[in-house]
């Protein structure tokens, strides 16, 4: 009665289906190469100045906000502990920058985001942090001051209330002129 709600169509075998990326082909191989300018970018910086090769490391994460607009991440790994790389962190940074613009000055690199990152095993002396009071001492003095008097209103006198401004006082006094003066007149 309901033959003509079977399928009649010959059954085929079924194929088990390839995984589909997510992005397309061209997408992933621009991002690998994008990473891979990166690093080499990094391992020219390093070289320039002079930072020995073993002490930094450097992963690059692409995340996909939509359809064309990527977002890069650029985290800085400390593999070995160096104070002196730590002092000038910021301005290496800068310096991948400028170098990431000169191997590709069509891409603005200024929104790509960076972090640093200690590896577990880079030999950091420093495993707990100092008494709170150490901060202030290797404070600048101007800096302490103003860090005080902003932050802390306990230890700062308040100035002397001054006697409130008479608003009529501070009026310079009218000149003489040719025009009669306002009369005012009752409302009606």
């Amino acid at each position: 009665m309901f033959e003509f709600l079977k399928n009649k169509r010959p059954k085929e075998e079924s194929t088990p289906s390839a995984p589909v990326s997510v992005l397309p082909h061209s997408s992933t191989q621009h991002s690998d190469v994008r990473r891979e300018l990166i690093r080499v970018v990094l391992k020219d910086t390093l070289r320039l100045h002079g930072v020995p090769f073993g002490l930094l490391a450097c992963e690059v994460i692409i995340i996909a906000r939509a359809p064309g607009a990527d977002e890069l991440h650029i985290q800085l790994v400390l593999m070995k502990w160096n104070e002196q790389l730590l002092r000038y962190a910021s301005a290496l940074q800068q310096q991948l920058l400028l170098g990431l613009d000169r191997f590709d000055p069509s891409i603005d690199h200024s929104s790509y985001i960076f972090s640093w990152r200690f590896s577990p095993d880079c030999g950091c002396p420093f495993r707990l942090m100092p008494d709170p009071k150490s901060w202030h001492q290797n404070a600048l003095p101007q800096v302490e001051e103003a860090a005080v008097s902003v932050l802390d209103r306990r230890h700062t006198r308040r100035a002397p209330k001054a006697a409130p401004l008479n608003p009529l006082s501070s009026v310079p006094p009218i000149a003489p002129s040719n025009f009669a003066p306002t009369q005012m007149t009752p409302l009606r």
